[in-house]
């Protein structure tokens, strides 16, 4: 009760005072929708935007919109899919503006699944719309209704989230927050919950090679997250958020128009689960207790010549878990410091800051439009201490990224983007007696040609070149062609390298929750591959209904890959660089349809074949569901009042490591069962105020008897590292949303 009192306190003062802010300088309008029949209708979520900026709203369910004035122009452009395209100068205080409906015969596809881009490289876009269909309250629950990455658990204790992209781990994708590489190395175990929902304007999710001018780090592919940005934000969002395991989170976060070129905002996070479930009855917590508090600041200034943006972001994380948070009823106590505890207990302790600046010319070229230089200069400070019974991991990272990038657009058929950058990064790492440290220097150049040699084809290609101090020199080619065979049918083709220098302790921190020996390489090189794929996308008209069809394969092969060997002894967990020949097969079909009016359906199947030397013979990568269908169904009323979001997952069975020489009791089938995974959302909007309720794990399905030998945490068998499904039972949880533009 307290915490929500609080929460309608602090709520309370900054919608007045964000109330107070807004009616300074707003445009206000109606947009309507006038079809064959000349009847109107309000247009829900059409885009006002001043011409030739980017500066916009969506209308709301009535159609009305407010927008802040601007100095550039006083022309305003009016768009909804399916309806002509409007200018409107607006020189009074008001407008209402009618849109007719469009007159060619191109196909509009109606459902608000997650598309696929236009870009020559293979890529989905997660919508801000999309991250409300469930309560995404991180970077990891966001995927849930996405066919393409999977999350889960990486453990049986920690809490820790990994996901898998084309078969294999997050590794080797590379996360971009605004297009810089913020989430890697030291950050990867928690990462994906650092991000918090709320905060993401969008993600895209690309596949395959990625482009060079990230770096090159891509090996299977790049996300990019997209966080709201100052000049669209509303002034007010709250999302309060409880579910019935006792988590509570609040996000409140909020735009500032300082002027009519600079923005700022703030964003903050705050999450909260403090009780302890032990539903196998094992002694165990099932998932850990945690706190969280996230901040982000932003500014961003454009004045259609020269932008700039800063971003800064810290966070403060803590995980609890193991038998003592169990046996005191879910209260928070310290670990104890010694070298024979009497229970196994589990805490992971982060503080971290990052952030980056970035400064550009825009057109700096007058007799070229779309010219840029930008600069891009990043760091990261993470501190890191995880403990599991006896055993202590530690970390420590210092970053600087610096990324130079000028875009010469010469004609429609020839890109130019072109560049430089220098990464500095110091990590030092330990886990008991093993302790591993290196400052890596890395400059690079890079350049990447768009070019389109006839009709309908598009060709990406480009290539880096970076030299290492302690691996040297190395190139990256990357390549994607892209044939638009008609205006509803694309074919995609890429291939490329990449490569990474991996952080083995931390990134591999649930392989060492048990009490096999661990044995590290004297020395590792940098994990190096390949990567080639293709895909095929068309929509077409069934019954009058648009159904897109898509279907991709692609593989990944390893030059060098870091195996974490679980099967060579029960009694050992050896890391260490590739001996032999291993590699990534992922093939994927879905279909997206809209069957009845504002119904959207997705159906996806997966497929994936992951080889590596395991125990000694060429084997698959256990702990990993071969095959997967996932199906999601979205339903709105007219208006949109009223949503249902459902989401129903089936994992195949898949391999587990060898527990031959086990005592009985200790002993494990060497393949685990499939299962299925069901959630729903219902959401109800109000205006200003969205209030959703939903369930997670419906059929309640949970792994059972995850960790070997939880009788005795310190004997020879103990083992919770061997995790192949969900942790988490049965929950549901409520929320509300309010937002004033």
């Amino acid at each position: 009760m307290r915490f929500l009192r609080n929460t309608v306190i602090v709520c309370s003062l900054a919608i007045g005072w964000a109330s107070t802010a807004h009616a300074q300088r707003m445009l206000h309008g109606r947009v309507f929708g006038q079809g064959a029949n000349n009847e109107r209708e309000p247009l829900r979520s059409a885009t006002v935007l001043w011409r030739s900026t980017k500066d916009g709203v969506l209308t709301d369910k009535d159609g009305m919109f407010m927008i802040r004035r601007s100095s550039a122009t006083d022309t305003l452009e009016i768009r909804y899919a399916g309806y002509q395209t409007q200018l409107v100068v607006f020189a009074g205080d008001s407008v209402e503006v009618v849109l007719r409906a469009s007159t060619n015969d191109a196909i509009t596809v109606e459902a608000d699944q997650p598309t696929i881009s236009r870009a020559p490289q293979k890529t989905e876009i997660i919508s801000k719309k999309d991250l409300t269909k469930a309560a995404c309250c991180s970077l990891a629950e966001s995927f849930e209704k996405n066919p393409s990455v999977e999350v889960s658990f990486a453990d049986a204790v920690t809490g820790a989230k990994q996901i898998q992209l084309l078969g294999l781990r997050g590794l080797y994708t590379q996360f971009l927050i605004e297009a810089v590489p913020l989430v890697r190395s030291l950050e990867m175990p928690y990462g994906l919950d650092h991000v918090p929902g709320p905060f993401m304007e969008s993600v895209s999710i690309s596949k395959g090679a990625s482009t060079v001018t990230n770096g090159y780090e891509s090996m299977t592919g790049l996300i990019n997250i997209c966080m709201h940005n100052p000049r669209t934000a509303p002034s007010l969002f709250v999302n309060v958020y409880g579910s019935t395991q006792a988590r509570f989170e609040l996000n409140i976060y909020g735009a500032q128009q300082l002027t009519d070129e600079l923005s700022t905002m703030t964003l903050a996070h705050g999450r909260i689960y403090d009780m302890a479930m032990d539903n196998n009855k094992d002694g165990f917590a099932d998932i850990p207790t945690f706190r969280q508090f996230n901040l982000v600041h932003r500014w961003w200034y454009n004045n259609d010549e020269i932008e700039w943006q800063v971003f800064l972001r810290g966070i403060l994380d803590r995980h609890e878990s193991g038998q003592k948070i169990v046996s005191h009823l879910g209260a928070i106590h310290a670990h104890e410091d010694s070298a024979n505890p009497s229970t196994y207990d589990i805490l992971t302790d982060i503080g971290r800051a990052d952030g980056f600046v970035k400064f550009g010319l825009l057109n700096f070229i007058d007799d070229m439009e779309g010219s840029g230089l930008s600069l891009v200069v990043a760091g990261v400070y993470h501190d890191q201490t995880s403990t599991f019974g006896i055993r202590q991991a530690r970390g420590l990272q210092r970053t600087v990224n610096v990324r130079g990038v000028a875009a010469l657009p010469f004609s429609e058929s020839v890109k130019l983007v072109g560049g430089f950058s220098f990464l500095y990064d110091d990590v030092q790492e330990s886990l008991v007696s093993n302790s591993f440290a290196r400052i890596e220097r890395v400059p690079g150049l890079y350049a990447e040609f768009t070019l389109q040699p006839v009709e309908r084809v598009t060709v990406l290609a480009g290539l880096r070149a970076d030299a290492h101090n302690m691996y040297g020199t190395r190139l990256v080619p990357r390549a994607h062609v892209k044939w638009s065979v008609s205006d509803y049918t694309t074919l995609r083709a890429s291939a490329g390298r990449g490569w990474r220098v991996a952080s083995v302790v931390t990134e591999n921190l649930s392989s060492y929750i048990n009490s096999r020996q661990v044995n590290f390489d004297q020395s590792f090189q940098p994990e190096d591959s390949w990567n080639v794929g293709a895909s095929f996308t068309s929509t077409i008209e069934i019954a009058d209904r648009p159904f897109t069809f898509d279907v991709e394969a692609y593989t990944t092969t390893f030059q060098n890959q870091i195996v974490v060997d679980l099967d060579r002894s029960v009694r050992e967990v050896w890391v260490t660089n590739l001996y032999g020949s291993s590699y990534a097969t992922n093939v994927m079909a879905q279909v997206l349809f809209s069957p009845v009016p504002r119904l959207d359906v997705l159906v996806a199947y997966r497929w994936v074949d992951v080889q590596a030397p395991y125990g000694g013979m060429m084997q698959q990568r256990a702990m990993v569901s071969r095959s997967r269908v996932l199906s999601t169904f979205s339903y709105s009323t007219i208006e949109s009042e009223w949503q249902a979001d459902l989401t129903i997952a089936w994992n195949g069975e898949g391999r587990f490591p060898t527990t031959v020489d086990n005592p009985g009791a200790d002993k494990r089938p060497t393949t685990f069962p499939s299962w299925w995974r069901v959630s729903g959302q219902l959401t109800k909007r109000f205006g200003a105020f969205d209030i959703y309720v939903g369930i997670e794990n419906a059929t309640n399905f949970i792994q059972q008897n995850p960790i070997i030998g939880a009788e005795m945490p310190f004997g020879n068998t103990f083992d919770a590292s061997l995790a192949w499904g969900p942790l988490d039972s049965r929950m549901v949880y409520a929320g509300m949303r309010f937002t004033i533009q």
